[in-house]
């Protein structure tokens, strides 16, 4: 082999064994971070973060909280939404705030009980003091689905 083609070779066989490396160890921590974002305490603060920008009108907020597509089901209907902006207008036609009184995590799924409040800005809310319950599917630290579902009978989620 030539010295030319060794001082050629040797450079680029070390950028790759150097990328390789690098690649080797970063892949394992930025999938440990997604998984770290599903962790229950996780889960309840998006769920949380979502109680707090509903109730302060931020629908841009909210849509930062979820992934892409979305999905959102309440009275039966379910409504797949592939923008934030979508996710954005869907969330300004929800009239009441609500004030977190427990949360379930179970899986990917969380399971908030809320007690609603008199309204958001420029809302009136047809059912203040009432509790609602909503099923949170969180997967990467995001939320992929968000579902109306029926209020448990002891008024906090079921195990």
């Amino acid at each position: 082999m030539t010295a030319l083609r060794r001082r050629t070779i040797r450079p680029m066989f070390r950028r790759v064994v150097v990328l390789t490396i690098v690649v080797a160890c970063v892949a394992p921590v930025a999938t440990a971070g997604a998984a770290g974002r599903d962790t229950p305490a996780h889960m309840r603060a998006v769920v949380r973060a979502w109680s707090k920008h509903l109730n302060a009108g931020d629908n841009r907020g909210i849509a930062k909280l979820f992934s892409y597509p979305a999905t959102v089901i309440q009275g039966g209907v379910a409504f797949r939404i592939p923008t934030p902006a979508g996710v954005a207008l869907w969330n300004e036609g929800l009239p009441c705030s609500g004030r977190v009184v427990a949360i379930k995590v179970q899986g990917r799924f969380a399971t908030a009980v809320f007690v609603l409040g008199s309204g958001r800005p420029g809302k009136q809310c047809d059912a203040p003091g009432k509790k609602a319950a909503a099923r949170f599917e969180i997967v990467n630290g995001k939320i992929r689905s968000w579902e109306q579902v029926p209020v448990p009978p002891t008024g906090t989620p079921a195990s």
